[in-house]
């Protein structure tokens, strides 16, 4: 029963992840959820986390960018609870109601000087209100240490929550060395916060007799904290008018977490990364970025990015058990962007993720598949210094098979976004 404590405590410590690879949110504008591939952009601030060393070719002036994003979840785990005959599902549908993106650029000549504050991972929630089914595997190791091997803990009634939001300040300078290759540095300083809240009522059952011999309780409630810095070099090619490639390498950003325990009732025992005042290891792992814009013709334009997550390199902790599990993990996108008159543009784009899990990482509160994301919107250009964009898509999730402790659990994912933001150019 040690050993299964041992993995069941790794569902507590896993991550709440809603779209990216591992714990990273790729969306973060709106025009990338309009056009997906934005690797190679030079026409918008955003271009401070997807091409920073394409911001040299804006005009000359100051440039702001604004979004936020909606996100709406249906999480759904089948499978069977400890002591029952029945397979049920449970489920979350508590939405992300709001992510915020902000970026400047001052481009002077050869020189642009950039800033942001971007939501780069995390960004939401997820409640079980039905409780999971690692709950009462996790009660019979306490039980069992009280009432001797042959009892288990059936669960009454329960939830579990878990939050994963991360904040990040960037700021950097870009350089055109010539009127075809630019190059950008720029720093990043990240903030981390997890917190997890669950409480569970069970009865104890002697099952040699199949009775009831008493009954148990559990409360959870921890908070999660890490800062790290990180650095990215980006270069910029422009050998026509009509073409544009671009590069850019993201380096992994340490990050200790460390838990402030506000309430571990009955499960302290087993589980010590959430102990007050525990540490673990979670990077966000380095990335490898790559992009090309075409443009077809005056009104139409086509792009294509592939991104690469270095997941193995990043140092996820001695003790980390599920997280070594994963694999590198990558993500391809292509779009399209047609301008239909001076006022109006629309897009269209996909992007396939594969996120570097498997079968041995799904645990209940994390189960990384790989997905598909189709996305489209519009932009207005309101006024000469203004213009707005409206983006929706929705991400198809294969579906995943549990093991281990997890086995005969299904694991599948509905989401969809929604984003709205605004450009200003002076």
């Amino acid at each position: 029963m040690r050993g299964l404590l041992s993995l069941a405590v790794l569902v507590l410590v896993s991550g709440v992840v809603l779209a990216g690879n591992i714990d990273i949110l790729a969306i973060r504008s709106a025009e990338y959820l309009m056009e997906l591939s934005r690797n190679a952009v030079t026409d918008c601030a955003d271009g401070v986390t997807y091409n920073p060393a394409g911001l040299v070719f804006m005009n000359d002036g100051i440039h702001l960018n604004f979004s936020g994003q909606y996100i709406g979840k249906d999480y759904t785990i089948s499978g069977t609870f400890l002591g029952a005959t029945e397979e049920t599902e449970v489920s979350t549908t508590k939405p992300t109601t709001f992510i915020p993106n902000f970026y400047a650029v001052y481009k002077t000549g050869k020189l642009a000087a950039f800033g942001a504050f971007t939501v780069p991972a995390g960004g939401g929630s997820v409640d079980y209100s039905e409780g999971l089914f690692i709950m009462p595997l996790l009660q019979t190791g306490i039980v069992q240490a009280q009432y001797g091997p042959g009892h288990v803990a059936l669960l009454n009634e329960g939830s579990m929550e878990g939050t994963s939001f991360y904040m990040r300040g960037t700021t950097g300078i870009a350089y055109a060395f010539n009127e075809t290759f630019s190059g950008a540095v720029s720093g990043r300083f990240t903030t981390a916060h997890r917190n997890y809240k669950g409480e569970g009522s069970f009865t104890v059952v002697d099952m040699a007799t199949g009775q009831p011999v008493g009954t148990a309780s559990a409360e959870l409630d921890v908070d999660r904290a890490a800062t790290g810095m990180s650095a990215v070099i980006s270069v910029d090619y422009k050998p026509s008018d009509a073409i544009n490639l671009a590069a850019r390498y993201e380096t992994a950003t340490a990050l200790d977490f460390e838990a402030t325990a506000n309430v571990v009732s009955s499960w302290d025992a087993v589980l010590p990364y959430l102990a007050d005042g525990a540490m673990q290891r979670r990077d966000l792992p380095a990335v490898a970025a790559i992009g090309v814009e075409m443009a077809i013709n005056d009104r139409f334009r086509l792009g294509g990015s592939a991104n690469y997550y270095f997941l193995e390199q990043a140092d996820q902790g001695e003790d980390d058990g599920i997280n070594d599990a994963y694999g590198d993990g990558w993500e391809a996108n292509i779009s399209g962007r047609y301008q239909f008159n001076e006022a109006i543009a629309g897009a269209l784009g996909y992007s396939y993720s594969n996120y570097g899990g498997n079968d041995s990482t799904y645990t209940d509160l994390e189960y990384n598949i790989n997905a598909g994301l189709l996305s489209g919107g519009v932009n207005w250009q309101a006024t000469n210094v203004m213009d707005f964009t409206l983006a929706g898509g929705a991400t198809f999730f294969d579906k995943g098979n549990g093991v281990g402790i997890y086995t005969g659990e299904t694991f599948d994912k509905k989401v969809f976004f929604v984003a709205i933001g605004a450009n200003a150019s002076f």
